[in-house]
């Protein structure tokens, strides 16, 4: 028999024991309300501790509903062992049968979650349990090679090591002096393939793995969820934040839930996009920036829907439009019928000479250059990631959220080009490309872009950013290819979605670089693999922007009617 722990709000089940298919007991902790005896449940499986969901329990236990937390496999109280992904499908299956065995719970149970909990929801979706009313996954992407622990052939290195080595593969956190270490002088190390013993952690076979699968193969077959969400019938609130690395995810997850062919579960999803990072902060304050009083009227999205959806309510009467976004800039919530919105405008500006940034094409103009010198990178100056100040020691070279970025914009190998200053608002909402023709003197390296909104104050705040891998210039993710030294190619640099209003007075402007580091892991401008490359060489890069090779952004603006 578990524990029964006394508690003012709830009676807590603390050492519930779940046994999986095959003999293995997942450690559970059960939140009861005090009055009842049959109640809707909210599950969440957890790899980050089921004990830090204590203050979400209750305010489901106040409404009436029980919660559920549980560690996943091989994490904290729970047995076995833990390896990204390959057990949440049947472990979290065989949770949902356990549940509906309880007499303590009326078969009706919604899961909500962050990051790793979004992605044990998304395990089971496409199986339609039928204890399952409604799911929240949240700041989870749908193709984790395309963007989470790569992006565009980039790997991710702040995030990988801040998870796979800091977190799953760190000593005891009563034992492991993070501070004691020197994370950038560690991140700088080469080869990459054994930073986690270098921080005096355990080999971390994921973190290697993925650093050996640098193409979208079988290895991201378990780890690669959307393809299958049109077979689910729960009614899904996708959840993202425009400065999450997972925002434009978000929409493509939820297309994809869209093309159910039954119309009613079709309309039955809902998506939230906030101004927010890597889960919620409840605060209007980002970074170095303030989104206004508007910024946390969301917050509690989560509990509403569950709630509402748990007691009988459907997704029209939690919110009629299926798509809730905030516009940065006018600091507003917006509701919207279809993604992208079907009233854009799409329009392409032009980098030009003298750094202008222009809606008229360019003439016979000269390019532009600069040497990217992966032994001084361009440091990560905010961002659209999901590296946290969970993260000690990381979280200071890797900040997310707008950051004034004047401070990089004046390096020698950051290019910079701004557009005139606006005589009326501009809003831009919807996915964003970059066309860019470049040539560099190295078989391989990397291109970054930054939109940024410039004050008038002349304070340059960024908005979104993107990069692709070069040997990675055809986007056949599968078979990449070094490039020619000194010939000009033409590269998409996807800079997903964001929505942002442009005030009048302020100015566009595109940063293009080589580096992001270390959000981004370096390229070494060799061509050697990620695990194993050891040998740096400095690239000369070459930005055309003429009339046969016009080098522009498009841009997905919104009239203002």
């Amino acid at each position: 028999m578990p524990e029964i722990s006394p508690y003012k709000d709830a009676k807590i089940l603390i050492n519930e024991r779940v046994m999986m298919r095959d003999r293995a007991e997942l450690a559970t902790t059960v939140y009861l309300p005090l009055e009842g005896d049959c109640f809707p449940v909210v599950l969440t499986r957890t790899s980050w501790n089921r004990a830090n969901f204590r203050d979400a329990a209750l305010e489901f236990v106040r409404r009436g509903i029980a919660f559920v937390a549980q560690d996943v496999r091989g994490r904290h109280g729970s047995q076995g062992h833990f390896y990204p992904f390959d057990s949440e499908k049947n472990d979290g299956l065989d949770t949902l049968d356990w549940l509906a065995e309880q007499e303590w719970c009326n078969q009706r149970v919604g899961m909500y979650g962050d990051s790793y909990m979004g992605a044990v929801q998304f395990a089971v979706a496409p199986y339609n349990h039928p204890l399952l009313k409604a799911l929240n996954p949240r700041f989870i992407p749908g193709d984790t090679w395309q963007c989470a622990y790569y992006r565009d052939g980039v790997y991710s290195l702040g995030l990988t090591f801040s998870w796979l080595i800091l977190d799953v593969n760190s000593p005891n956190s009563e034992e492991y002096l993070l501070p004691l270490y020197n994370v950038p002088g560690v991140l700088r190390q080469l080869p990459l393939g054994t930073l986690d013993e270098k921080m005096g952690c355990r080999p971390s076979p994921a973190f290697r793995n993925l650093l050996k699968h640098d193409t979208p193969d079988e290895h991201y077959d378990a780890w690669r969820w959307r393809d299958s969400f049109s077979q689910t019938t729960i009614p899904t609130l996708m959840t993202g934040g425009w400065y999450d690395y997972y925002a434009n995810d978000a929409f493509l997850n939820f297309a994809q839930l869209q093309k159910s062919s039954d119309p009613k579960v079709a309309a039955s999803h809902r998506i939230i996009v906030g101004p927010w990072t890597h889960g919620l902060r409840y605060s209007s304050e980002l970074g170095e920036f303030d989104f206004g009083p508007n910024a946390t009227q969301e917050d509690d999205h989560n509990i509403r829907w569950l709630d509402c959806l748990l007691k009988g309510g459907d997704s029209e009467s939690f919110q009629k439009a299926p798509i809730r976004l905030f516009v940065m800039g006018e600091n507003l919530w917006r509701d919207e019928w279809e993604w992208p919105l079907t009233r854009t405008q799409w329009t392409p500006f032009y980098l030009r000479a003298s750094g202008v940034l222009s809606s008229q094409t360019p003439e016979n103009e000269a390019p532009d250059e600069y040497v990217y010198d992966p032994d001084n990178p361009v440091p990560t100056t905010g961002g659209n990631h999901s590296v946290g100040p969970w993260t000690p020691g990381l979280y200071e070279i890797c900040q997310v959220g707008p950051y004034e970025q004047n401070r990089v914009e004046t390096r020698d190998d950051v290019l910079v080009y701004t557009g005139e200053v606006l005589e009326e608002d501009l809003e831009i909402t919807g996915p964003i490309l970059v066309k860019l023709f470049a040539a560099s003197s190295a078989p391989d390296t990397d291109w970054v872009a930054r939109l940024c909104d410039v004050y008038p104050d002349g304070r340059s705040f960024n908005i979104t950013e993107g990069v692709i891998r070069a040997l990675h210039q055809k986007r056949d993710w599968e078979n990449p290819e070094l490039i020619e030294p000194h010939k000009i190619y033409e590269y998409t640099i996807d800079l997903h979605a964001t929505s942002n209003v442009f005030k009048a007075g302020h100015r566009l402007r595109l940063q293009i670089t080589s580096s992001n580091f270390p959000l981004w892991a370096r390229n070494l401008n060799t061509g050697e693999p990620y695990a194993t490359g050891v040998e740096m060489q400095s690239a000369e890069q070459t930005i055309y922007h003429d009339a046969a090779h016009p080098s522009h952004i498009i841009l997905p603006i919104i009239p203002r009617a």
